[in-house]
């Protein structure tokens, strides 16, 4: 027995070193916890590992090899119980033991459920228990790990039977939301000159506004600074998630995300939703989609078969000689000549979209790496090999017949945190670059700067719009038409623990957890402040139980 007790101890140990130092990893990036939502993509260890930096995985498995090493030593000279030898005694009726044993067994298990739930009080502990400052790492860094994680498994599984934002009825909720939506007119600016262009989207991993001049960052990437200039730039543009999985489908299908939900990891609430490609099928238009890496990860194979892409296209099926490449796959410079390649065998018209990957950890794109920042200094790097790829696509695109007739939607999926160090609870760290590019804008448009707040789920009813496709433009509920004058521009943002909603004239962020504002633009604007929080939490209601009941 006392065997199979430390057994269990070994593996408690094990298991809790692997949640704290892979939650120490993972922070880097998501800067959250680690959770149910990270260990869904452990369904594809092998991208997950991909991912990650060697450095980091060298980190992860040294870490947790010598701190589980150090407390096992600790237990089994401390803490283990010792075998000994009992002086026999007079044998004790059967009855007498199964009441010692069963009341034993009671106060342990009652002890137990006190010490997890944190007291015998009506409200058992929550990691809001823990924080203690605005300052989001803080805050993350007092919650035990394991409990964190064996909560986030107990949530995942019971937030799909219940909406865990409760902060209206549903009827007010949506109430709010539908009030947000709301116009005036139904009509639009036609900023195109054709109505059935060739739509070519390239998804730009984790770019942050904040890497390119024309949006008030710096100058790192000066290609996307130039032809934003020359097309539509939407400067206070946000995404409608934090990661790829929630970002495309935010795009392609203009479905919005909430915490801790990715539509496409559930294949059965992916199916029904709307997609661009689908619209436009009947029109004719091919459609397709290709990435250097693999798909498997975040679910994304799955959402485009779904979704019924004709052409798709992964790291597996492109000839295995091109290199150089990458733990994640081809890097960007050689996906763009392949991208165009792909484009140059289209069949007009099309709509394809192609999902960059170098400026993804681990950053292993050729080329020197220059000391530039004093954060981020490798992501800044990645970013700027990146804008050197697209030089190098769109320098080959404008030779190629099918040009003249095609818009290029450059946005990217998510942010991420940058050189500028901001909060991951503040609006500006979220606020990405979106560019409408090509021929087929009218020339009057070109060089347009659009400072109203709007965000990806916006895209593809704003193209059905411009294309005239208003039947087809109204699947997509959870978007606005850019280019209405009379539409009411916002945006929700969130992170893992938090979120934030934002207009023209500011924004508020908050933690779920700390139930209060950590940001908040209007200090002396009370009824503002608190309107927009009404917006912001009604919006996450409205979205959560919209993913809960589809």
């Amino acid at each position: 027995m006392l065997h199979l007790i430390d057994t269990f101890m070994y593996m408690l140990i094990v298991v809790y070193n692997l949640t704290s130092f892979g939650e120490v990893c993972l922070y880097r990036e998501w800067k959250a916890k680690l959770s149910m939502q990270a260990l869904e993509h452990f369904m594809n260890p092998e991208e997950v590992f991909k991912s990650a930096s060697l450095e980091l995985t060298v980190l992860f498995f040294t870490l947790s090899i010598l701190f589980s090493w150090i407390y096992i030593r600790i237990y089994n000279k401390k803490i283990s119980a010792k075998p000994y030898h009992q002086v026999p005694s007079e044998r004790k009726p059967i009855k007498h033991i199964l009441i010692k044993g069963f009341s034993l067994l009671i106060i342990f298990l009652a002890f137990s459920i006190i010490s997890i739930r944190g007291g015998i009080q009506a409200i058992p502990i929550q990691s809001s228990d823990a924080y203690f400052c605005t300052i989001p790492i803080l805050n993350d860094a007092a919650v035990n790990p394991f409990w964190n994680m064996v909560f986030s498994i107990m949530q995942y599984e019971g937030n799909l039977k219940e909406n865990p934002y409760k902060d209206f009825t549903q009827a007010e909720a949506d109430a709010i939301v539908k009030d947000l939506y709301s116009v005036q007119k139904d009509t639009t600016i036609s900023v195109l000159n054709s109505q059935r262009p060739n739509i070519v989207f390239i998804l730009l991993e984790s770019w942050s506004a904040n890497v390119i001049k024309s949006f008030g960052g710096d100058n790192f990437a000066p290609f996307m600074d130039s032809i934003s200039k020359e097309g539509i730039r939407f400067t206070k543009f946000y995404p409608g998630g934090y990661v790829s999985d929630q970002g495309i489908p935010a795009v392609l299908s203009g479905y919005p995300s909430t915490s801790r939900i990715a539509i496409i990891n559930d294949n059965a609430k992916s199916v029904p939703l709307p997609c661009i490609n689908q619209d436009l099928k009947k029109y004719g238009y091919q459609s397709g989609f290709a990435f250097g890496g693999d798909l498997n990860y975040g679910n994304i194979r799955s959402y485009l078969f779904n979704k019924k892409f004709d052409i798709i296209k992964e790291e597996r099926d492109f000839d295995s000689e091109i290199s150089p490449r990458g733990k994640l796959g081809i890097q960007d410079k050689e996906m763009a000549a392949e991208y165009l390649k792909i484009l140059n065998t289209a069949q007009q018209p099309f709509v394809y979209s192609w999902f960059t990957l170098s400026s993804h950890m681990p950053y292993d794109f050729p080329g020197k790496m220059k000391q530039l920042v004093k954060t981020e200094n490798e992501y800044i790097n990645s970013v700027i090999y990146s804008d050197e790829a697209l030089k190098q696509f769109f320098e080959g695109a404008k030779k190629q017949t099918w040009y003249k007739n095609t818009l290029f939607v450059l946005v990217a999926d998510h942010s991420h945190a940058s050189h500028k160090e901001l909060n991951v609870y503040d609006a500006e760290y979220h606020r990405i670059p979106l560019i409408l590019f090509g021929d087929v804008i009218k020339p009057e448009y070109r060089g347009t700067n659009v400072d109203h707040v709007f965000s990806h789920t916006d895209i593809t009813l704003t193209l059905l719009k411009q294309m005239n496709l208003t039947e087809e433009s109204t699947q997509y509920v959870w978007g606005k038409n850019m280019f209405n004058p009379y539409v009411k521009p916002f945006a929700f943002y969130c992170c893992y623990s938090g979120s934030g909603f934002v207009d023209d004239r500011g924004f508020v962020g908050y933690q779920h957890e700390l139930k209060e504002l950590i940001f908040n633009s209007f200090p002396d604007n009370e009824s503002l402040s608190d309107t927009m929080t009404m917006y912001g939490k009604a919006f996450q209601q409205a979205v959560y139980e919209d993913y809960r009941l589809k």
